[in-house]
């Protein structure tokens, strides 16, 4: 039996342009407050052209770079998750992804806690954005 989506939410992190940060912490995220992650998703520049707020999404050079860490049970639970690791969409032959949804076990996730970490410092010239496709309960 497959997964089944109870709820979905887009969700975003929003990096201005001349940012040159190595963490990006997700936005307050009424809609996802105690709630259970049961999967999620990302998205690169080969699936999306821009984001709802109008940003385009992060580079792929940025994305290779970045890693997604969720707090659950007051701890780091979910620690340095490759964010190509969660792409599941393949467009191109060069694209990084996997076939399968990312599965979670409903953890209660904190997502003010929550954030993207580069391992590489870049410099954004442009406003962007990191795209997830969150599944909850």
């Amino acid at each position: 039996m497959g997964f089944k989506a109870i709820k979905y939410e887009f969700v975003e992190i929003q990096v201005v342009s001349g940012a040159s940060a190595q963490r990006y912490a997700y936005p307050d995220l009424p809609k996802l407050r105690y709630t259970a992650l049961q999967a999620i998703t990302t998205y690169t520049t080969n699936t999306l052209t821009n984001c709802p707020s109008g940003n385009v999404i992060a580079p792929l050079a940025v994305l290779k770079n970045a890693y997604l860490v969720l707090y659950s049970n007051e701890r780091q639970d979910l620690y340095r998750i490759p964010y190509l690791e969660l792409n599941r969409i393949q467009n191109s032959s060069s694209d990084s992804f996997v076939r399968s949804l990312w599965e979670a076990s409903n953890q209660k996730i904190t997502w003010d806690k929550s954030y993207i970490e580069l391992s590489a410092t870049p410099t954004f010239s442009t406003a962007c954005s990191f795209a997830f496709g969150v599944y909850y309960a």
